[in-house]
């Protein structure tokens, strides 16, 4: 599959091949060129690009957008003349609460600085609330509510809790800090019913590399090589869901949207599943453990606040994940790795460095030259042969190194 379209009475989903950052460049640029009728009128109108920085794993692991196709977007529409561009999320509840700077761990600072584009934690964000269910009053960030345009651009991997993270699962991070925990006193409805108040005007899913099993966090990366392109962000999930093979059971937001009627009747599905073809089957997330639940339990919170001085302790920490209680364990300590040069006599023939340079650095030019380099480290990640050298401090890195570097070389 290289080219697929699917129209729909709720809208469009483009699906298109995409795997190096030449074929990713080239893919959003057609991507754009289609939907360019959709995009802004005035030049200066205010678009916000708000991607998946669910926490600080490299995108590499298939947990974060990937800089690739964040660099070919921001490259499309400054190239069509928009000047006032922003990209904006709200990390996950445990590196707000950590005061952990996901932008500059994932280096999208320095991306955005390169092409001097606005950068807004939505965390620290002031907000307006809107009334959900279960209770659920969370703030969303002023900086979604008040711009002109705003682009989705999610990842496709599984959660355990909500079963796929794509285009809906990404606006939980539109609400601002620990609100987000109010998200989860009903996640498969409270995720429905936030896409309806706040719908993004373009969706750009970045499927180059997606996580399957047990994530958001913990999962595994899993080459799927696609760039998708929608207006409604319920039938763009239908349709990773028909990619991926995943069953709709499987996604609770989905069923919410299907009994709200917003997903056709049996007609319009199996339409979709005749046009859609199954390019892999991702792997779901495991069941959560029962402690993992009741960690999460809402009647619970006080106390999870009162202890959490004893489970912030680095032992209690690594036990809790070893017990499958929690996904994400995270240090206070920032990596200052930078790659500082390649021994070109221990390269092979791949060029997988240069194909994963975000900002198209070419292969002679890759630990040589930098002055095009954001210091992303794609291509030491990638490579398999020990070419790149890096110096500096591994800090929080070193956990990601030991549990993703063998898999992100071997995809």
């Amino acid at each position: 599959m290289r080219v697929l379209s699917y129209s729909s009475s709720r809208g469009r989903v483009d699906v298109r091949a995409a795997k190096t950052t030449v074929e990713i460049h080239q893919t959003v640029e057609s991507l754009l060129a289609i939907w360019e009728h959709r995009l802004p009128s005035s030049r200066d109108a205010r678009v916000v690009i708000k991607p998946n920085l669910n926490n600080d794993l490299v995108a590499l692991t298939g947990n974060s957008a990937d800089l690739r196709v964040l660099d070919a977007l921001l490259v499309g529409l400054r190239r069509r003349g928009y000047r006032n561009l922003t990209v904006a999320d709200g990390s996950n509840v445990g590196v707000e609460r950590r005061n952990i700077d996901s932008f500059k761990r994932l280096r999208v600072r320095a991306l955005c600085a390169r092409y001097g584009v606005a950068v807004v934690d939505l965390n620290r964000d002031e907000g307006r609330e809107v009334n959900l269910e279960g209770g659920a009053k969370p703030l969303v960030a002023r900086t979604i509510l008040d711009c002109d345009y705003l682009i989705s651009v999610p990842k496709i991997k599984t959660h355990a809790e909500a079963g796929l993270s794509c285009a809906m699962k990404n606006w939980v991070g539109i609400t601002v800090g620990q609100d987000k925990r109010q998200m989860h006193y009903d996640l498969g409805r409270n995720i429905f019913v936030l896409n309806r108040v706040v719908r993004p005007d373009l969706i750009l899913v970045d499927g180059v590399i997606g996580m399957e099993g047990n994530g958001p966090g913990d999962g595994d990366p899993v080459g799927i090589g696609v760039l998708l392109m929608s207006d409604d962000a319920i039938l763009n999930d239908r349709v990773v869901c028909r990619l991926m093979d995943m069953p709709l059971a499987a996604v609770p937001y989905l069923l919410h949207a299907r009994e709200a009627g917003l997903l056709g009747g049996e007609e319009e599905e199996a339409e979709l599943e005749g046009q859609v073809p199954v390019l892999r089957k991702l792997r779901l997330a495991p069941p959560r453990s029962r402690l993992a639940v009741l960690s999460e339990a809402r009647q619970l919170l006080w106390l999870k606040h009162a202890v959490r001085p004893i489970v912030a302790q680095p032992k209690v920490t690594e036990a809790a994940y070893k017990l499958k209680i929690i996904q994400d364990v995270y240090s206070l300590e920032d990596d200052s790795l930078r790659l500082v040069g390649r021994d070109a006599t221990a390269c092979g023939d791949c060029h997988r460095c240069a194909e994963a340079c975000p900002t198209l650095v070419p292969l002679p030019e890759i630990g040589v030259e930098f002055k095009d380099c954001v210091q992303c480290l794609y291509c030491w990640w990638v490579c398999p042969r020990d070419a790149l050298k890096l110096e500096g401090e591994v800090g929080h890195l070193s956990r990601q190194v030991e549990r993703y570097k063998g898999s992100i070389e071997a995809l």
